[in-house]
């Protein structure tokens, strides 16, 4: 799965393998072989493409690097018999008249939409990412917010380097019904500044959080995970109708020296798209919850399925990413999307669209009710903004948002691929 930090990777490599993604979309509502008349089809060969990609947010700055994918194609077989990728990308961004690199990431990725020639799909996936100035103002919904918004002090900042592993299994139970399973092994080391907003939690907070933060020594997780997905969208990559529901369960066996955490994360999901005004206007919601239990590593307080949650460009837009930590999240947006006008450019057809949204959630600290850290009220977390959206074809879609939001320094800004949900 892409990180929410990963920005525009592909975005422009998106343009160029239409082709590969429409086949890929194919591929959804057929497991099995194409036959074909033309004794010149069959023949297996190879595709090669290498693009620049960019991309940009208010959180990591802006971005550049690079798409390689290598497939094995032969007619009759969507999308390919196999399919080798790599993206890399770095940041940019100006603090006190200094150039930092917030984030880097590349990876690898291998794909086998039939295994053994059977509707089994595999997922090989080794990532390296390093990301240096990673938000933490506290845990709980209640955390304060800095005393200086607009500050660019790295007190309240940390780092985190951690290559992966990621192996998943997926198959096809009945129509619109997948279930999922699979493994992975995460290595993180934590650069932490001594004088620090962690440092200081990590010394001087009370039981609970020196509890919830746990160890922060270099250390390794390992994990199962296993999920089903109801997907009865009219389409992957820009739905007007439908739904797109996942319930996922990961687990970390954890209890040994290289291996201390043991933890269970419950994720569900809700996807709804309604037409409004035929397929010009859609009303687009999700809704999210995801529940950690046991003693997880302090930094997936902060996040769902491998993106950032009551902030950045995927969870609550606005809020600055990793604003709030907890083992229980609540997340909810809402979208009014619009198609206004189609042209055609460079031999696609091209959708421009306005977006209108609003998003909201909450967390909580622990699974049980800590008032000193979470507060007593409602303590909604909100985000309002819109953006733009440039559809090309029936297989990418590039969007730029905008969002206000009260713990917004004045505003947040997203610059990726593909709609946010």
């Amino acid at each position: 799965m892409w990180k929410a930090a990963a920005l525009l990777s592909g975005a422009l490599a998106g343009l160029a393998l239409e082709r590969a993604a429409q086949a890929s979309d194919a591929m959804n509502s057929s497991d099995t072989p194409k036959s074909s008349d033309n004794p010149d089809e069959g023949v297996a060969h190879n595709e090669f493409n290498i693009l620049p990609v960019a991309g940009g947010t208010t959180d990591i700055g802006i971005g550049g690097g690079y798409f390689a994918g290598l497939a094995h194609v032969q007619e009759g077989y969507d999308p390919y018999l196999w399919n080798i990728e790599s993206a890399g990308l770095i940041t940019v961004k100006e603090r006190d008249g200094k150039v930092i690199f917030p984030y880097q990431d590349d990876y690898i990725a291998l794909t086998i939409p039939r295994l053994f020639g059977a509707a089994l799909r595999l997922d090989v996936r080794p990532e390296y990412s390093w990301e240096t100035t990673l938000g933490y103002y506290g845990l709980g919904n209640a955390s304060p917010a800095p005393a200086n918004v607009g500050s660019s002090s790295t007190y309240y900042e940390y780092g985190r380097l951690h290559p992966e592993l990621v192996i998943d299994v997926r198959w096809r139970i009945r129509d619109h019904l997948e279930a999922l399973a699979g493994v992975g092994y995460q290595q993180t080391w934590l650069q932490i500044g001594s004088q620090s907003r962690l440092a200081s939690d990590l010394q001087t907070g009370s039981p609970e959080v020196k509890h919830l933060l746990g160890t922060v020594n270099a250390a390794g997780v390992t994990t199962a995970v296993g999920g089903l997905q109801w997907d009865g969208r009219d389409s992957e990559v820009s739905s007007h109708s439908g739904s797109y529901d996942t319930l996922g369960l990961k687990l970390s066996p954890g209890g040994l020296a290289l291996f201390p955490y043991r933890y269970a994360e419950a994720t569900a999901i809700a996807r709804v798209f309604i037409p409004i005004v035929g397929p010009r206007v859609v009303l687009a919601m999700r809704l999210v919850g995801d529940v950690l239990i046991g003693q997880p590593p302090f930094y997936e307080l902060s996040r769902f399925e491998d993106t950032y949650a009551l902030g950045g460009q995927n969870g609550v837009r606005g809020v600055p990413a990793q604003r709030y930590y907890g083992k229980v999240k609540v997340i909810g947006n809402v979208e009014v999307r619009t198609e206004i006008v189609s042209f055609h450019l460079l031999g696609k057809r091209m959708l421009f669209g306005v977006v209108g949204f609003a998003d909201g959630g909450r967390v909580w600290a622990d699974t049980s009710l800590q008032p000193a850290l979470d507060g007593t009220g409602i303590g909604l977390k909100y985000g309002v903004g819109g953006g733009l959206r440039l559809q090309s074809g029936s297989s990418f879609v590039l969007r730029a948002d905008v969002a206000w939001s009260p713990d917004a320094s004045p505003i947040g800004g997203y610059f990726s691929a593909g709609q946010m949900f």
